[in-house]
């Protein structure tokens, strides 16, 4: 691999040192800033602002007076939409620049940053599924409860304020579009922060909403590294906060919250299970679809990746043969390759986490049946997929998220111990089944303790709620729940004897 293709799309697309947009304006930052690094060749490809305190307090200023002093929450909705419908199509016609943009980012092959769910395409349906709320957020009127007075009482939907929205970094288009969608489409204003290490395609996401109708302040972007995401977390003027991302600052985002009680959406870390029967529709292609989860795409860098296969003992030795079989097909190098299959791990430290975790696997007894080592003979950062047997709930490489290419599967009996295997995690984000029995898939499905849960295939779309429990987060995104999230309910009774 050469980095031609890299350097002449990054000097085709004009790629200049990063700004904040607050209150309407584009500002040239003073203060610190940090260089993005492109995780394909580790080369800096762009500076950015660290916003800070400073640029954080500026930010939420703007969005609070938008919020506090309209017009954008008292809006009439068909009118919010009319402006949020512009900018969509504004996005779907800068689809293919902002695929480019984020292959750029975080290395993601250009091929799914173009076509997958990730892709910008796939963000401007999103926004537009959220965009038709705008006018459907309503009450509700309740029947009289006693005749002791003549009180009735109806129930009316508000924006819920000021909302935060920190993004992470491995779709960041898709989350970009999950978070900012629901917020205004709701009327709420938004400070967006994307991860410091994928800022390109959100910043040029960036433009396109400044570029249009919404009042100052509705929007706000500003970017920066965990000084700027605790600042933002943290604020006062903060009504919600909106994130995904590790479990770790998860944690102290609920922490930080109870003092002026902020609500939270938190999409967290997963440690999902793919359950394989015997009956499943193809072993190969069961083996073949998870090793690919790990392997391919983002190369495991996604929270919902089952990367615990959980199969039964009578398929147990096809699975893992059939799991090599896939990672003979994936392919590293030049993400605009047609045939490049993974990304690289979006740093250096994540890298090494992974070698780690690997590391960790054979000093605590697993058996390694393949790969875990790092592709040497490229500058990025690469490590070939990783398939680990003989584990258990105990060891490492089954409790922690890795966030890497690397899965491990365990043999079972019983449906009931396939069950029991998959709610030993911490986690609870996703999981899939894999069999032909529709009367067992639901049985399964409501005895994973997960937020969601595949049948014989998994994805989600914008229209559907998707979230965790346990340690995998607070709330839900997608469908009416996830508009409903940047809402506050209120009551009014009226007493009609006065």
């Amino acid at each position: 691999m050469t980095p031609d293709t890299i350097h002449s799309v990054r000097d085709r697309l004009n790629i200049r040192s990063g700004r904040l947009f607050i209150d309407g304006k584009w500002l040239e930052w003073d203060g610190p800033r940090f260089d993005q690094i492109n995780p394909t060749l580790n080369e800096v490809i762009a500076s950015f602002p660290e916003a800070g305190k400073r640029g954080v307090d500026l930010a939420v200023a703007a969005a609070r007076k938008a919020f506090d002093a309209g017009p954008w929450p008292t809006m009439p909705a068909h009118d919010r939409k009319r402006i949020l419908q512009r900018i969509i199509e504004r996005v779907y016609a800068a689809e293919e620049e902002l695929a480019q943009l984020q292959t750029l980012d975080n290395g993601i092959p250009y091929t799914f940053s173009r076509n997958s769910r990730a892709s910008g395409k796939a963000a401007a349906e999103t926004l537009d599924h959220f965009a038709g709320w705008a006018d459907k957020l309503t009450g509700e009127t309740y029947p009289q409860f006693s005749s002791a007075s003549n009180m009735h009482y109806m129930s009316f939907r508000e924006p819920v304020g000021v909302v935060a929205a920190i993004l992470p970094w491995n779709v960041p288009l898709s989350m970009f579009a999950k978070k900012v969608g629901p917020a205004l489409a709701s009327g709420c204003t938004v400070v967006v922060k994307p991860s410091e290490n994928t800022n390109l395609a959100l910043t040029r996401l960036a433009e396109i909403f400044g570029e249009s109708d919404l009042p100052a302040g509705v929007f706000n972007f500003v970017t920066g590294a965990g000084e700027t995401g605790e600042a933002l977390a943290t604020h006062a003027g903060i009504d919600k906060v909106s994130f995904t991302g590790s479990t770790a600052v998860g944690e102290r985002i609920v922490a930080a919250s109870g003092f002026n009680m902020k609500r939270l959406s938190l999409e967290l870390g997963g440690k999902s299970a793919g359950i394989i029967f015997p009956d499943a529709r193809s072993v190969q292609a069961s083996a073949k679809g998870l090793m690919a989860l790990s392997s391919t795409f983002l190369s495991g860098q996604v929270c919902t990746t089952p990367s615990r296969a959980i199969v039964h003992q009578s398929i147990f030795d096809e699975f893992v043969h059939y799991a090599g079989e896939q990672v003979k097909s994936v392919r590293f190098g030049d993400p605009f390759d047609p045939a490049t299959t993974s990304a690289p791990l979006i740093n250096k430290r994540q890298m090494q986490r992974v070698l780690g975790y690997v590391a960790s696997g054979v000093e605590e007894g697993a058996t390694l049946v393949f790969g875990g080592d790092a592709a040497t003979d490229l500058p990025g950062n690469w490590v070939n997929p990783a398939l680990f047997i003989n584990v258990n709930g105990g060891m490492t490489v089954v409790r922690e998220e890795i966030f890497g290419p690397v899965l491990t599967a365990t043999p079972f009996e019983t449906e009931e111990e396939a069950i029991r295997i998959a709610n030993e995690s911490e986690y609870g984000l996703s999981g899939t089944v894999f069999t032909t029995d529709v009367t067992r898939a639901f049985r399964v499905a409501q005895k994973i303790r997960s937020g969601t849960i595949g049948i014989n295939g998994f994805a989600s779309v914008a229209n559907a709620p998707m979230g965790g429990v346990k340690r995998s987060g607070i709330g839900r995104e997608g469908g009416f729940p996830g508009i409903e999230a940047f809402t506050e309910l209120k009551t009014v009774n009226f007493n009609l004897d006065v």
